[in-house]
């Protein structure tokens, strides 16, 4: 579970997911960044490198995460099941909700699973959330992250 490099804290989803660990049978691992709270159910980090987040994300079957492009992406490259749990505005998490765009689209493609509010993230959402990531929407993603870098 991340809520990648933000300075702000993401306590909503923090304190939910440290309930649900104390659910559901996998082990669970969050990684907290600037938030307060300290999870009591689950092993937990403030913050690490690039290669130590995506060494977690390849050992993980799911992954709960923000709605960072950059956490997404590189969840959905690693053919993880993903669930999305946007910082909202709402809630003082964030100014905007621009973000909230990338993780419409991928759900209406049936590559993540969003989820805005947190009632509706349960243990059977986790073990059930399903993995529909294809080679074809791979090459699609990198060819259009290409022509966006190149523009």
């Amino acid at each position: 579970m991340t809520v990648g490099m933000h300075n702000q804290g993401f306590d909503r989803l923090i304190e939910k997911c440290d309930l649900l660990a104390g659910q559901i049978e996998d082990k669970m691992i969050i990684q907290k960044g600037s938030t307060s709270y300290c999870p009591r159910n689950a092993e937990y980090f403030d913050f690490a490198s690039n290669e130590e987040f995506l060494k977690l994300i390849r050992q993980s079957s799911t992954v709960i995460t923000h709605d960072g492009a950059g956490s997404i992406l590189n969840c959905l490259l690693n053919k993880k099941r993903t669930i999305v749990v946007p910082r909202l505005k709402e809630y003082n998490e964030c100014r905007y909700d621009n973000k909230l765009d990338l993780a419409l689209e991928l759900h209406k493609m049936k590559k993540i699973h969003l989820v805005t509010d947190l009632a509706l993230l349960t243990p059977e959402l986790i073990r059930d959330a399903k993995a529909a990531n294809s080679d074809q929407f791979e090459n699609t993603l990198l060819i259009n992250i290409k022509k966006y870098i190149t523009k």
